[in-house]
């Protein structure tokens, strides 16, 4: 059978019934976009596919849950999202963000990263930020999290993560420009 005849709704049925061939068609439609997510919350492609493994044995226990409010390739990035939340609380105790002596000055709106480097080159240039700033900068700047919703998912206050945004946009604009700030502590 050709999986093109199967519409989301088709597949959502099926996998509420636990349909394993559905499952194995939901998986193979979205995989592929869902893992690129996944490599931007891990650097490391094996945690990324253990992030993308247990992300959709979330999306198929909690299928039943998916209303439709959405379409259902936002539901199953939320879900990749708290899941990455989760590994991320689990896996780094001591987190690593920017430390504040290596940042001079703040850094404006206006001076977006965005406006002069293709999604390609911005997602290779987070992954080089510490595991806590990248953390706080995909939700803040790519899923659209506010700094208090940030706060809460991560137990950290609202001045670290604006902190940590306006270090992360630093030092994003220092690389493009070739400057060479070591993130160490």
């Amino acid at each position: 059978m050709k999986t093109e005849k199967y519409t989301d709704e088709d597949l959502i049925k099926g996998c509420r019934k636990n349909d394993r061939k559905c499952q194995e068609i939901l998986y193979r439609r979205y995989a592929k976009a869902l893992f690129c997510l996944c490599l931007i919350y891990e650097n490391n492609r094996d945690d990324a596919k253990d992030l993308l493994q247990d992300s959709f044995i979330k999306i198929f226990r909690n299928i039943s849950s998916f209303n439709g409010k959405s379409s259902l390739k936002c539901w199953m990035r939320k879900i990749i999202t708290n899941t990455a939340i989760d590994h991320f609380r689990h896996n780094y105790r001591e987190l690593h963000y920017v430390p504040i002596e290596k940042i001079d000055q703040p850094v404006s709106d206006e001076e977006s990263v965005a406006s002069i480097m293709n999604t390609k080159d911005i997602i290779s240039q987070v992954k080089r930020l510490p595991a806590g700033a990248r953390m706080i900068f995909q939700l803040y700047a790519i899923e659209g999290y506010t700094h208090k919703e940030i706060a809460g998912l991560l137990h950290i206050s609202e001045g670290t993560s604006k902190s940590q945004i306006n270090r992360a946009k630093h030092l994003l604009q220092a690389w493009i420009s070739g400057l060479s700030l070591n993130t160490e502590s």
